[in-house]
């Protein structure tokens, strides 16, 4: 099967969209304000024509590009073009400030690299096992899988958890829209017959994520790049020594952002984070961080690029987002007929391993492209979004359109897009929404077909070996979570 799945890579069509894909998204992770989120969203129904391989190749080709892109800003301007660049620029523009512009935004570049191969790998490793294993699952089991996801990202989603708790039973409850699951009877439609499909995941995830910005852009939002002088990018090397030197710390780094971004909704912030200090608190001279240090810029790009791969571990194998990017890539798997899940192997396992190969060999194309890109890097950090923001409005009306060819459809996108809007300005957290909205009615359909099964009786639910040891991971993270919240200082 890996043969035959390199051989669909053979195709004129997948290498050009693996590289507009790499692009595109290199070119928005470096406009501060833009993001892989938004932009997949609106890049959705352009590929409603195009075959299932180059389609989800072009998104997470964009995905890629733009995590590494957001370290162009971060590193030049001291904004970071997305936010698990944040940790990347606390040395790069240090760096920067001394001549060494380049030379960051290269350490840069081959951490992204080695992060993306080394989640590749695992991905590949990893994924069909577990999708393997998950087709013993049962109602009772996938009901408690469901209920564990939702429980990280409430725990350990990050900032306050009763604003992701809100979030996600907000989604859940957009999610039950429509037709009953068991007893078809229409619910929450108010007599409404477009109601009763229930809300359409496409125009839902372009109105939070695309139609949002737009509105925070033309209301709230100053500037983010102004005349600030940029450090010139002078010529610079890194060499195979630099990196084998800081072998370690990259290893390490791969490993946190991978096996981090496995969890359900934690995103590439934390582990990038997490990475920084690690190699500071590893380092034989950690008084070198916060003033330029190769490491302090390499191993955050390591681990939120490793990200990639371990958000789609879940998402392929199981159906439960990673984060907001792969629950947006979900849709699009779904859109082409490609449902994940632990069918997705055994009914599309061709397409999945070609889609797994070209995520690993994407890392030719983006070491040539970002070596290529520094050039031009600075004149695209110049970019304000409010500059973009009317070919948004106009590919968010026409996407959201094209899904159904309905104008409910748009005014759904134009709702969520007002919902995200007033919530992005109150501090809540669009992801848990998204992926309670995802997970929200096979959660409830596989709670309820669990308690017809048992005749309403709640010890399916620890009946088998496989949903006490979910329990016991539920227990584990409250525990977890409640620790840590009680040695937290009180101000």
């Amino acid at each position: 099967m890996l043969v035959d799945a390199f051989l669909e890579l053979l195709n004129l069509w997948v290498l050009f969209a693996a590289v507009a894909g790499i692009v595109a998204g290199i070119i928005i992770g470096a406009i501060p304000g833009l993001g892989p989120t938004m932009a997949i969203a609106l890049l959705i129904p352009v590929t409603f024509s195009m075959e299932p391989i180059p389609a989800i190749i072009l998104l997470l080709g964009v995905y890629q590009g733009a995590i590494f892109g957001g370290s162009i800003s971060a590193v030049l301007l001291n904004v970071p073009g997305t936010p698990s660049s944040a940790a990347t620029a606390i040395d790069g523009f240090a760096m920067a400030r001394r001549g060494e512009g380049g030379r960051a935004l290269r350490f840069a570049l081959y951490a992204s690299v080695i992060g993306n191969i080394f989640s590749c790998l695992v991905l590949m490793a990893l994924a069909e096992p577990l999708a393997r294993f998950a087709l013993d699952f049962g109602p009772a089991e996938m009901a408690m899988l469901m209920l564990f996801a939702l429980l990280v990202i409430v725990l350990f989603g990050g900032g306050s958890k009763l604003d992701a708790l809100i979030m996600v039973l907000v989604g859940a409850c957009a999610g039950i829209v429509g037709l009953d699951p068991i007893s078809g009877t229409p619910r929450f439609t108010f007599g409404s017959f477009a109601f009763e499909n229930g809300f359409q995941l496409i125009p839902v995830l372009i109105g939070l994520f695309a139609m949002s910005e737009v509105l925070l852009q033309a209301f709230d939002r100053e500037p983010l790049v102004g005349d600030a002088e940029v450090p010139p990018l002078k010529s610079s090397v890194v060499r195979l020594v630099e990196l084998w030197r800081m072998r370690v710390t990259l290893l390490l780094s791969s490993i946190i952002g991978t096996f981090v971004g496995i969890l359900p909704g934690i995103g590439s912030t934390v582990p990038a984070f997490m990475s920084y200090s690690l190699a500071r608190s590893r380092s034989a001279d950690p008084d070198t961080f916060g003033k330029g240090a190769p490491e302090g810029v390499a191993a955050p790009e390591a681990a939120n690029n490793a990200v990639t791969g371990g958000a789609l571990v879940p998402t392929l194998a199981l159906g439960i987002p990673g984060d907001a990017v792969t629950a947006v890539i979900l849709g699009a798997f779904m859109l082409h007929g490609l449902a994940p899940g632990p069918f997705l192997f055994r009914d599309h396992g061709l397409e999945v391993y070609a889609i797994f190969e070209a995520l690993l060999l994407s890392s030719i194309p983006t070491v040539i492209l970002g070596l290529l890109f520094f050039r031009v890097a600075i004149h695209v950090t110049r970019i304000q979004p409010r500059h973009l923001l009317p070919a948004i409005t106009i590919l968010a009306i026409f996407g959201a359109f094209s899904v159904n060819n309905s104008l409910f459809d748009v005014w759904v996108m134009l709702g969520a897009g007002v919902l995200g809007f007033l919530l992005r300005r109150a501090n809540f957290p669009l992801p848990p929404l998204l992926i309670g909205l995802i997970l929200g009615a096979p959660f409830e359909q596989s709670l309820r077909q669990a308690l017809l099964t048992s005749g309403g009786g709640y010890g399916i639910f620890v009946g088998s070996p496989i949903t006490i040891g979910l329990v016991a991971l539920t227990v584990l993270s409250l525990a977890i979570s409640l620790f840590f919240s009680l040695r937290k200082p009180r101000i």
